[in-house]
């Protein structure tokens, strides 16, 4: 079973995170509310005799009513996030085209003014892109001061594990040089297109950074991008009003913020002019990563149009989608919740009542 969006539980900002509390929420609240009435009770009398004063209301068919309400919430939250099984192995054929990922990892992605923080929210973003993927190849590279890179593939299990455990502690040279991460990209490609020749299928370039670069001439790359055909899109991740960059250790644990020669605070911000410029260069588009939303899926959006090519043959798990065992007994629970009322038949009560003026009488006699 997997959870085909589960980034709608995360963040917090998120309304699928709210929805979820609300269920152990709602349990408190209907045990407070209970409670009360109690407490109201007691405080007329015996609960034993103003209960038989209130035999027209059932005590058990408000407490179904209460366990339904909390049932159907759950339920419907769970169907929300699209529970998925992943079905029978076929082979297929499919198109795809080119697609290289190029991935910040420097320093300043720590920096927590998305999300979690900078890096965590790009990880997101690229793994709800690798899951959305149908028969493209994916390539990777990520970079700092230097680079590392993972080559196409269509095992899009293996390209996710390559950068899921990834952290700027485990790239060998610090700093940023998104010129020299765009120019192996560009390498990544031109090897793919000299294996398999030229105008097979677009080839395509997507940068998730925060933009600062003091290291090397990312437009310059963007030029010979361009020049070969290569589109480019750049997803900025950050805030416009910066963040201060923490020092995090090997543990993952905060040790301070970085500081400057002169012994200032060292504050990142989102350099979205580079990026407009590189995707403008290319023909490609920017865009800007949002605590609500995944920049990654207007992009997939763009790519939508361009060339495609067949691919080899493979085996795929196609993925079921299994939401409806959870929304249509949501449904049912509703329903029956709606009809449900919380008072006894009026035949029951008088016949109560009746009892209750005989035994009366009798006491009295």
């Amino acid at each position: 079973m997997r959870w085909a969006n589960i980034e709608r539980l995360w963040p917090p900002t998120q309304p699928g995170f709210w929805l979820l509390l609300s269920v152990p929420l709602l349990i408190v609240a209907f045990a407070l509310l209970f409670h009360w009435r109690r407490r109201m009770m007691e405080a007329l009398g015996d609960v034993a005799q103003v209960g038989r004063m209130a035999y027209s209301v059932s005590g058990p068919r408000r407490t179904v009513k209460a366990v339904i309400m909390v049932l159907v919430l759950a339920l419907g939250v769970i169907a929300w996030v699209r529970p998925q099984s992943e079905g029978k192995s076929v082979w297929v054929k499919l198109v795809g085209l080119d697609v290289v990922v190029v991935m910040d990892f420097s320093k300043s992605m720590y920096a927590r003014d998305v999300s979690r923080s900078r890096l965590n929210k790009a990880k997101q973003e690229l793994a709800w892109f690798i899951d959305d993927l149908e028969g493209d190849r994916i390539g990777l590279v990520a970079f700092a001061g230097s680079v590392k890179e993972f080559p196409l593939t269509t095992d899009y299990n293996a390209a996710k594990l390559f950068f899921s455990e990834l952290t700027p502690h485990d790239m060998p040279v610090g700093g940023t040089a998104i010129g020299k991460a765009l120019s192996a990209a560009i390498r990544m490609l031109q090897r793919a297109r000299e294996a398999e020749g030229l105008g097979k299928r677009a080839q395509v370039i997507v940068l998730l950074t925060d933009g600062e670069d003091h290291q090397s001439d990312p437009l310059q790359a963007a030029k010979l991008a361009a020049k070969l055909g290569i589109k480019v899109y750049t997803l900025g991740i950050g805030s416009r009003s910066g963040d201060l960059v923490p020092i995090v250790t090997d543990d993952g644990e905060m040790a301070g913020t970085m500081k400057d020669k002169n012994e200032k605070p060292v504050v990142s911000r989102l350099d979205e002019r580079t990026l407009v410029k590189i995707s403008d260069m290319t023909e490609g588009r920017y865009f800007r990563s949002t605590v609500a939303s995944f920049g990654m899926e207007k992009i997939r959006d763009e790519m939508k149009g361009l060339k495609r090519a067949e691919t080899k043959a493979r085996m795929r798990r196609k993925k079921v989608e299994q939401y409806h065992w959870f929304l249509f007994p949501a449904f049912l629970l509703l329903l029956i919740e709606l009809t449900l009322s919380e008072r006894r038949s009026l035949s029951k009560s008088k016949k109560y009542v009746r009892g209750l003026l005989e035994k009366s009488g009798e006491h009295e006699g």
